[in-house]
């Protein structure tokens, strides 16, 4: 008796029915795509979002400093020295539209000087002149002229330095900004 040597043994090993192996091959592929999609899908509404918050952020940083510098402008087109001058009282007691003395305790404080409401924060329920930048009127604007700092000389001429803050604050689009820009002016 003789053994065939060339008979195919690899047969052995392997089952007849290979069919069930392709089809368990295509549900992983499915599956690692449907991971992936979803994966993608999360990270563009997350973006989505932050580049909305942007947005948001942008639009009232942007109202915010367009009111400040409205307010400069407002003192860079003033001509009456005596309309440049605020009045000896501090922001919380009158309301005197663009421009106001600052905190006599606390000049700098942005708080001290724009919380007209007494609660500590700076908000809309504080009284400020409306922006005309904003038609809906969450935006408002303030000068306040700070208090000439001592040891300034004064002696140079007729002519004296005055320092201002101009600030712009908004609550529009959903966000608060706040900007303060500081003015010199001669006169």
């Amino acid at each position: 008796m003789s053994i065939n040597s060339n008979k195919n043994t690899s047969n052995l090993l392997l089952p007849d029915n290979e069919r069930g192996v392709a089809i368990i091959t295509v549900l992983l592929i499915l599956l690692l795509l449907t991971f992936i999609g979803i994966t993608a899908t999360n990270t563009t509404i997350v973006e989505k979002s932050v580049v909305r918050s942007d947005s948001v952020f942008e639009q009232g940083f942007y109202l915010a400093e367009s009111a400040a510098l409205e307010g400069v402008q407002r003192l860079v087109n003033e001509s009456d020295p005596d309309e440049l001058l605020a009045p000896l009282v501090t922001v919380a007691s009158t309301n005197f539209g663009l421009l106001y003395s600052a905190d006599p305790i606390e000049p700098t404080s942005d708080v001290a000087n724009l919380d007209t409401g007494g609660d500590g924060v700076i908000d809309s329920g504080d009284t400020f002149e409306i922006s005309e930048i904003d038609p809906d009127n969450d935006t408002y604007r303030v000068v306040v002229q700070l208090p000439i700092s001592s040891g300034s000389s004064l002696s140079l001429g007729a002519s004296r330095l005055y320092s201002y803050s101009a600030y712009g604050y908004t609550e529009a689009k959903g966000g608060r900004s706040l900007i303060k820009i500081g003015y010199k002016r001669r006169f």
